[in-house]
């Protein structure tokens, strides 16, 4: 099988994932993260009424009205755009905790296996997701600028640029995505983040497979977030069915002779 039909194939995962939580009665999941994302776009304009508010009382009396209300609309702008951007970032990074129950539901659904309650353990997964998320944006942004830098090459610069580096970014994108979706099963396997990490790149076809849907709804004007937002629980209940049924070998996992 090669790359791209591996791609095909973890991508044809969403559609079973979908028939999945319906027939499992796991339509309720999708629920939680409309609602996260509505409560984080209704706290995040809060909190720039509240700023605009602290900024009034400041330099109210030194400022324009036609100043403070452009200055207000640009604000507003703003963070609609940082939102819409980054909105799936903040959905990944705030739903861990939940996103990791969806997967070990998702597994104990398929092969019965139970995992105790420890909130302990719990924390830890979390503060793992978020790291994680947290470092693939970071290396997605850094990758992003090694990309860029093709732009200063004359000529074939600019054309590269042009029309491969949106593609490209856009399947970084949907790999670091897919990495996220697959690594609740890593850890719950009790894998390090290295050990993770180097899973996934073995297996770049899957995560971007996992991935390529999600990335793909964040290009999607105003809305593209709170889909994305929604698409992330059938991207791991995708994941973890194909980690479970094909890698649940342990030295197939870890490269282990």
């Amino acid at each position: 099988m090669n790359f791209i039909q591996k791609i095909a194939k973890s991508l044809s995962m969403q559609g079973r994932a979908i028939g999945f939580i319906i027939t499992n009665g796991m339509t309720w999941t999708l629920l939680m993260p409309l609602l996260i994302f509505i409560a984080s776009g209704v706290a995040g304009l809060w909190s720039i009424g509240a700023l605009v508010q602290q900024i009034a009382e400041v330099y109210g009396a030194d400022l324009s009205p036609l100043f403070f209300s452009i200055g207000v609309i640009v604000l507003k702008l703003l963070f609609f755009i940082i939102f819409g951007i980054w909105g799936g970032y903040i959905v990944v990074i705030i739903m861990s905790p939940f996103m990791a129950y969806v997967s070990e539901k998702t597994e104990h659904i398929l092969n019965g296996k139970d995992y105790p309650f420890d909130l302990i353990q719990i924390l830890k997964d979390a503060l793992r997701g978020i790291l994680l998320a947290i470092r693939n944006i970071f290396m997605e942004l850094f990758l992003g600028f090694l990309i860029s830098l093709i732009a200063l090459f004359p000529i074939v610069g600019p054309l590269i640029t042009f029309v491969g580096m949106p593609l490209i970014l856009f399947v970084i994108s949907a790999y670091y995505y897919g990495f996220s979706f697959i690594d609740y099963t890593n850890e719950r396997r009790k894998l390090t983040v290295s050990q993770s990490v180097n899973f996934v790149k073995r297996n770049k076809a899957m995560a971007i497979g996992h991935g390529l849907i999600f990335a793909l709804l964040l290009y999607i004007p105003i809305i593209g977030s709170l889909l994305s937002s929604i698409f992330a629980i059938v991207s791991t209940v995708a994941a973890t069915i194909e980690m479970v049924e094909e890698h649940s070998d342990e030295k197939e996992i870890l490269q282990l002779p």
